[in-house]
């Protein structure tokens, strides 16, 4: 059950693993397996879960660290500070 304020998200994920594969090696007549290890990459929806009052706590202190991004915005120059900003809040 989640809070009231919060929801389930999915979103694209990439994990790797690590599996044994059985590798087949013969001398002559003699055959014998081996495992090796090989990794294999499995792109797949994740799930988080997010809440409102998380992500308003968030946005607060993004605009706290980062107010001339706001400021810079609302004047009209967003593309002087706009690439520091779109790392740090979103963008202008």
């Amino acid at each position: 059950p989640l809070p009231a304020d919060c929801r389930e998200e999915q979103y694209p994920c990439t994990r790797l693993y690590s599996v044994h594969k059985p590798c087949k090696q013969c001398l002559n007549e003699i055959c014998f397996y081996s495992l090796r290890r090989v990794y294999v990459i499995n792109k797949e929806i994740c799930v988080r879960t997010v809440c409102a009052h998380e992500e308003l706590l968030r946005a607060d202190l993004c605009r706290d660290k980062f107010s001339k991004c706001g400021v810079m915005a609302t004047s009209g120059l967003c593309q002087t500070v706009g690439a520091s900003c779109a790392r740090s809040c979103g963008g202008c």
